[in-house]
């Protein structure tokens, strides 16, 4: 199921799934971003909570679905940007109403924690998502460039950096599947819940920002306990700050995915177009890609908008 495109004075929607405003004094960059996007003629709606703070998040569990509910009702609103990234995303989604938003797809777009919504909007709607910047990312420096894949996307149909972007091949392979992902913490907060995607012949793209080495072991030891790795055709490994940030100091993610998944055949590709503290590429979760290793390239199969 797809959302439609959008269009120069179209509605965006604003709601806090994660941090809040307060926790890291982002209301700048909120106030910021709010002008950014009226000055390059869309219309913003606040959540009716989006400036709450309850223990470091944008509101209560309740106070969280009451917005997203709202948004996906509003026949104004065309796509949904989420606040921020953070924690607690997983509290509420067993709060929304996932026939509605059944009818009344949208746009939904986020990074990092908002990964936790993405997947599972997916997995019980059909509804594709987007990996994305968060509102506040747009109230930064750096805002024109993220706004850049922004209007790509959404408004053009044509996604940029995530397919332009270099990638290095870890291991090869040419494969097809629906994309699933990205950050790597967050969605394993979904496993063995009805709210993760069946990764059965698809892509997986993970990511991290405060990671190391010791913790990638635990998490791949993790996935393959469940079963991932008997089941994904191959896996996108991002940028991950932390490892990455100083160069090669430690080992990197895809190292170590590579030694944990030994015994496999399944592609694996290495790029920095997604992740944190960087200019993100919109990626639609759920539509088909193909990893083509042979021509060091990632094809996005499927049409991601009306």
């Amino acid at each position: 199921m797809l959302a439609n495109k959008l269009k120069y004075g179209d509605t965006i929607g604003v709601v806090g799934v994660a941090n809040s405003l307060e926790l890291y004094n982002r209301y700048e960059d909120f106030y910021r971003a709010e002008k950014f996007f009226k000055s390059k003629g869309f219309k913003i709606k606040r959540g009716k909570h989006v400036l709450e703070n309850y223990y470091g998040t944008a509101g209560t569990k309740e106070q969280k679905a009451e917005d997203m509910m709202n948004m996906f009702k509003d026949e104004e609103v065309k796509a949904i940007i989420c606040l921020e990234g953070g924690q607690n995303c997983n509290t509420f989604i067993d709060l929304l109403d996932y026939d509605v938003i059944k009818q009344n797809p949208k746009i939904v777009t986020g990074y990092s924690d908002v990964t936790v919504l993405l997947q599972t909007i997916y997995n019980k709607t059909g509804l594709v998502t987007f990996h994305g910047s968060t509102f506040v990312c747009f109230g930064e420096e750096d805002a024109e460039e993220k706004y850049k894949e922004f209007e790509n996307a959404f408004v053009n149909k044509k996604i940029g950096k995530f397919i332009t972007g270099n990638k290095k091949i870890i291991r090869e392979g040419n494969v097809e599947g629906k994309i699933i992902g990205t950050n790597l913490g967050s969605m394993m907060y979904l496993l063995g819940t009805e709210y993760l995607p069946d990764m059965q012949d698809n892509i997986l793209l993970i990511e991290s920002y405060r990671t190391s080495p010791n913790e990638c072991q635990m998490r791949f030891a993790h996935l393959k306990q469940y079963g991932m790795f008997d089941k994904v055709k191959g896996i996108v490994v991002g940028y991950n700050y932390d490892l990455q940030k100083n160069g090669d100091t430690f080992p990197q993610m895809e190292d170590i995915l590579l030694e944990y998944t030994k015994e496999y055949k399944f592609p694996i590709i290495k790029c920095n177009d997604f992740g944190h503290q960087m200019v993100n590429g919109i990626i639609p979760i759920g539509v088909k890609c193909k990893i083509d290793s042979d021509n060091n390239k990632i094809e996005i199969l499927d049409e991601f908008l009306n």
